[in-house]
């Protein structure tokens, strides 16, 4: 899926200075969260809920979606989730949040080996994580944008995305199909590889994010012609059995 690793509208630009490290066992996972009166905390549309996540995934093509969220609450000030792309965690997605925004953190680099990924150097902000009811959230422009590629859990090289545009959309109530059939829904637009002026963007991935589901659809466009796509509209039972052997790639 993700191969990068994009609203009233206000509009941040995103510097070095957001950077986040997050650590098991750190009093910032503890700590309870609300979003102000009238916001509402968007980590309830990226992340599967935790009522379905201890022991459902979303199932699809080309790969399923398994949900863990650390800490495993709804939701802590602080922390990362996993988007497990297998029940043997090859192929994977790891995002964080704190009281600020939710991140991009790592993607996989060999499916088949999950001890080699990619990390961006500064977790890179996609959406704020209070937005106001109904409504899309800020853009975010992101002009730092390195990140580095590891293999056996060590990284080698660094390259990055020149500059990126991320859009959050106001919800929709959209037809998943599958099991979940229709569901409240945001789609983020993560926009990359564009130029200093935060413009001509030659990729835009879109994630479909359900209200209590996390990601049930993302697509992926190369200048403006789709060149991927993944569905994951059914809930099954099951987990996991396996989880991401570097812990660089996730804390």
């Amino acid at each position: 899926m993700t191969r990068g690793a994009g609203l009233i509208r206000a509009v941040a630009v995103v510097g070095l200075a957001l950077g986040s490290v997050f650590l098991l066992g750190s009093s910032s996972l503890a700590e309870s969260f609300s979003c102000p009166a009238g916001q509402i905390d968007v980590m309830k549309y990226f992340a599967m809920d935790q009522q379905r996540r201890p022991n459902q995934f979303m199932s699809g093509s080309p790969n399923p979606i398994y949900t863990e969220v650390y800490p495993n609450r709804d939701f802590a000030g602080s922390g990362y989730w996993f988007w497990l792309k297998s029940p043997g965690a090859n192929g994977f997605d790891v995002k964080a949040f704190d009281q600020h925004y939710v991140y991009m953190r790592s993607t996989e680099l060999q499916w088949t080996d999950n001890s080699t990924f990619k990390r961006f150097a500064h977790d890179l902000p996609i959406a704020a994580r209070c937005v106001t009811a109904g409504h899309p959230g800020p853009t975010i422009k992101v002009a730092n944008t390195t990140f580095d590629y590891y293999q056996s859990c060590s990284m080698y090289k660094s390259s990055n995305l020149g500059t990126v545009v991320n859009d959050f959309d106001a919800p929709a109530l959209m037809n998943a199909g599958g099991n979940v059939g229709y569901v409240w829904t945001r789609v983020l637009h993560y926009h990359y590889d564009c130029n200093a002026n935060y413009q001509s963007c030659s990729d835009e991935e879109q994630f479909f994010l359900g209200n209590g589901y996390g990601l049930w659809q993302w697509r992926h466009y190369k200048n403006r012609s789709l060149a991927g796509s993944a569905l994951m509209n059914n809930v099954k039972p099951g987990v996991a059995n396996e989880t991401l052997p570097c812990r660089n790639s996730y804390q």
